[in-house]
């Protein structure tokens, strides 16, 4: 008769602390963009598009979003129902901070068409992604 071993993917001490750090509050978080879309041409904008009002749900949000190179064109655009935008209204109203690298802004032109969050610079921006959890898109 064969016996069947049952085989334990993760040891109690890497369960719990994977079940820690999922519980863990997101407010020390920030979410790095880095385009204004995930991937390329109309699919990318469509994600980024999901990305951000799949966010707008979640009950933990992170505390900051910055937008680097072409992702500040998300907060810049001038068309007031843009999905993207949209999201990221609710989430500066549910209390995360937006920011767009002012030299992006300048490099596109759109420092006067800035309409979610305010103009970062790239001291508070490296401060902000040494002192925090990451995610980078």
């Amino acid at each position: 008769m064969e016996e069947k071993a049952t085989r334990k993917l993760f040891s109690n001490k890497t369960y719990e602390k994977r079940q820690t750090i999922m519980q863990q509050d997101t407010k020390d978080k920030t979410v790095f963009l880095k385009s204004d879309k995930i991937g390329e041409g109309e699919l990318g904008s469509m994600l980024i598009r999901g990305f951000l009002k799949a966010m707008v749900e979640q009950e933990k949000l992170p505390s900051k979003i910055i937008c680097v190179n072409s992702a500040v064109l998300l907060t810049t655009t001038n068309d007031e129902n843009d999905d993207a935008l949209i999201a990221l209204k609710d989430l500066q109203s549910k209390g995360v901070e937006i920011f767009s690298c002012g030299t992006c802004l300048d490099f596109y032109e759109k420092r006067d068409d800035l309409k979610v969050g305010v103009a970062g610079n790239a001291m508070d921006t490296i401060q902000t992604l040494l002192n925090t959890n990451t995610v980078t898109l």
